[in-house]
């Protein structure tokens, strides 16, 4: 019984199993879960934790399809999402830390030079954008 648990658990159904059960817990957070004191925190960067809310938000963000994550579930997506919400965590703090900003006016500049915003005569795009 148990050999036949363990070979289960090797194969490739396991793991889209588990990457169903995962994807709602990612998705809708575990708060509720882990109320009553204790921390929902999946990463702890300086003194700034990151929550399961952060990395739902920052999947929801992404665009990425529930299905995608299925289908890599076992390709180490989750991780490798949560190494990039990290990242632009890291980012996010030091520019508070060192108090950086940037103007509207060259953020709307910045914006328009994108060649993706633009149409086939090089114009920003209102629709594109």
């Amino acid at each position: 019984m148990l050999n036949k648990l363990r070979n289960f658990s090797k194969g490739k159904l396991a793991g889209v199993l588990v990457g169903i059960i995962i994807i709602p817990f990612v998705f809708w957070g575990m708060g509720s879960v882990f109320s009553g004191g204790s921390t929902n925190s999946i990463a702890k960067i300086n003194n700034h934790n990151v929550s399961t809310q952060d990395f739902a938000d920052f999947i929801n963000n992404s665009k990425i399809s529930p299905e995608l994550i299925r289908e890599n579930i076992n390709n180490n997506i989750l991780e490798e999402l949560l190494t990039q919400l990290v990242s632009t965590s890291l980012i996010d703090i030091e520019i508070d830390e060192l108090k950086i900003f940037i103007s509207d006016e060259i953020l709307a500049k910045k914006i328009k030079k994108q060649k993706f915003f633009q149409n086939e005569n090089n114009i920003f795009s209102r629709t594109k954008y």
